[in-house]
C-alpha cells in the first residue's frame, strides 16, 4: 500500500493520510504495573510558537526572549521555538516588543486547492480554537501555484465548518449564525493566520488576540502618537538604564514617559493597569488551558514590581490638551503619581541633570510645508544639547534627514521601523559613558545591538 502525504504538526509529529491498520488493543494483566499519574497540564502542551517582531525591532525582541530564558531562533519577521503554556504565558505578560505570538497547528506542501482543503482537515484544528468563539482567517499567498487568498480561505472555512467551527464574517461582524459579535476584546473571533509562500503552508492560531503593543491606557492618543512597542523598543535597543533620569520634552500623550516608567517599575507590559489586573489574551480560552497559572504567574510578577522609578522621568510640552491626554493615560498604566509632568516649551523644559537622557519623538514634518516650520524647532533642539544640555544623550524619531542636519549634532542610527505609515528612524548621540547597573530587582539592560538582522517584512 502506497503511503499518504505527511503533515508536520505544530507538536512536532507527522500525521499520516492513510489510517493505521490492524491495531489491537493490549488486555490488562492480573499483575501489570500501576500506570503513572498523568503529566500537569503545563507539561502537556508543547507547539512551534512565533514572535512576530515589528520591523527593525528584531534584535531587541530576540534579548528580551534570552532575558526570559526562551531559547529562540531567528526567522523572517521574527522569532520560533518549540514551548509550552510556560512559554505563553511569560512571552504575553512580560515582552514589551513583540507585535503578537503564533502558535503553528502545522504546516504542509500545498499545489493545488484540493490538496489544501484535504491536508488541512488533518490538522488538530480542535487543540486550539474554542467551540464557543467564531473563526476568521488571514491568508497571504505568494510565489506558489495556490495563489487566489479569497479561494484557498473558502476551502478552509469548509473543513472548519465540517468540524462544527462557526465562521466569522468580517464585512458584517456576524457568524455564521447571525448573532453580532461583541467589540470588546474578550469576545473578538479565533484568528487562524495562513501563509502560503513557494507552495508551503503554514497554519498558526494567533494566542493574543489584540495586538501587544495595545497595553489597555492608550485610550487618548494625541496628535501624532507613538506605538507602544516603539517606544519601549527605543529605550532597550538604546541601552537605557532606570538609573538614569530621562526626559521627554514633546511627550504628547506620554507614551515614552510610560513605557520609561513601567520598565523602571518592574511592570510588565500586560499589567500596565491602574489595578494591576492582567490584560486578557485570546489563549486564556484554548482547551486545556490551566486555568490559575496565568493569574498565579500575573500575581508573582507583581511582588517584583517597584514602588518607585530609581531616577526622575520627567514628561514636559507646550501643548496643555496633550498633557491632559498623558496625564489620563499614565493614570489607566498606573504611573501618573512616579512621572514629572509640566507645561512648557523646549525653551523651559527641564534639564534631567549630568548624565540624563533627552529621549523624544518630534514633529516629523511628514506633510508638504511643515520642513519650513520645523526647521528652527530642531535647531532649538540641537543647540540646547549643545549648550545647557551638554554633557546628556539625545535619541529622536526622525523621518527627514533635512532636519536631522539642523541639529548639527553627531547621530547614529539605532534603527529604522514604520509609526503610523511613515517611515522612522531612532537617531540617537553616541553613548557619553558607561551604563550605569539596574535596581537589583528590575530588568537586565541589554546591551546594544552591534549586529542587528536583516529587517525582514512582518508575516
Amino acid at each position: 500500500m502506497r503511503p499518504g502525504p505527511r503533515i508536520a504538526l505544530g507538536i512536532g509529529a507527522e500525521l499520516s493520510s492513510n489510517p493505521p491498520q490492524n491495531v489491537g488493543r493490549s488486555r490488562p494483566t492480573a499483575n501489570a504495573a500501576p500506570l503513572p499519574s498523568p503529566p500537569s497540564p503545563m507539561a502537556v502542551f508543547s507547539h512551534r510558537i512565533f514572535a512576530v517582531a515589528p520591523p527593525g525591532l528584531e534584535p531587541t525582541l530576540g534579548m528580551e526572549l534570552a532575558n526570559l530564558g526562551i531559547p529562540a531562533r531567528v526567522e523572517e519577521g521574527g522569532f520560533e521555538w518549540t514551548g509550552g503554556w510556560d512559554h505563553l504565558i511569560q512571552g504575553h505578560l512580560h515582552l514589551r516588543t513583540a507585535s503578537r505570538l503564533l502558535v503553528r497547528v502545522g504546516s504542509f506542501r500545498a499545489r493545488a486547492l484540493g490538496e489544501l482543503e484535504r491536508k488541512g482537515g488533518q490538522l488538530p484544528w480542535e487543540d486550539l480554537l474554542p467551540s464557543h468563539r467564531s473563526v476568521r482567517f488571514r491568508i497571504s499567498a505568494g510565489r506558489s501555484r495556490i495563489y487566489h487568498e479569497g479561494a484557498a480561505e473558502e476551502r478552509l472555512q469548509r473543513v472548519l465548518a465540517a468540524r462544527g467551527f462557526s465562521l466569522h464574517d468580517s464585512d458584517t461582524g456576524l457568524d455564521a449564525q447571525g448573532s453580532a459579535s461583541d467589540p470588546g476584546p474578550e469576545a473578538l473571533p479565533s484568528t487562524v493566520v495562513v501563509r502560503i509562500f513557494r507552495d508551503e503552508v503554514t497554519v498558526s492560531v494567533d494566542a493574543t488576540g489584540g495586538h501587544l503593543h495595545q497595553r489597555g491606557y492608550r485610550l487618548d492618543p494625541g496628535a501624532a502618537p507613538l506605538r507602544e512597542t516603539l517606544a519601549a523598543g527605543a529605550l532597550l535597543a538604546l541601552g537605557w538604564s532606570p538609573t538614569i533620569p530621562l526626559l521627554d520634552p514633546f511627550a504628547g500623550a506620554g507614551t515614552i514617559a510610560i513605557e520609561a516608567a513601567l520598565r523602571a517599575m518592574n511592570i510588565p507590559p500586560a499589567l500596565a493597569t491602574a489595578d494591576r489586573a492582567p490584560r486578557p489574551f485570546a489563549f486564556l480560552e484554548w482547551p486545556g488551558f490551566p486555568a490559575d497559572s496565568y493569574h498565579s504567574a500575573a500575581a508573582q510578577a507583581r511582588g517584583r514590581i517597584l514602588p518607585a522609578p530609581p531616577a526622575p522621568i520627567l514628561a514636559s510640552d507646550r501643548d496643555a490638551g496633550a498633557l491632559d491626554a498623558l496625564r489620563r493615560n499614565a493614570e489607566r498604566a498606573g504611573v501618573l503619581e512616579h512621572l514629572q509632568v509640566e507645561q512648557a516649551p523646549l525653551s523651559r523644559a527641564s534639564d534631567p541633570g549630568p548624565g540624563g537622557w533627552v529621549v523624544t519623538n518630534p514633529p516629523y514634518g511628514a506633510r508638504l510645508g511643515e520642513r519650513k516650520a520645523l526647521r528652527p524647532l530642531y535647531r532649538a533642539l540641537g543647540r540646547r544639547m549643545g549648550q545647557e544640555w551638554a554633557g546628556r544623550r539625545l535619541a529622536l524619531f526622525t523621518a527627514d534627514p533635512v532636519l536631522e542636519r539642523e541639529l548639527r549634532l553627531d547621530l547614529e542610527e539605532i534603527f529604522s521601523s514604520r509609526n503610523g505609515g511613515i517611515r522612522v528612524r531612532l537617531m540617537a548621540m553616541p553613548n557619553p559613558a558607561p551604563r550605569p547597573p539596574s535596581p537589583p530587582n528590575g530588568p537586565r539592560p541589554p546591551a546594544p545591538p552591534s549586529d542587528p538582522w536583516p529587517r525582514p517584512r512582518q508575516s
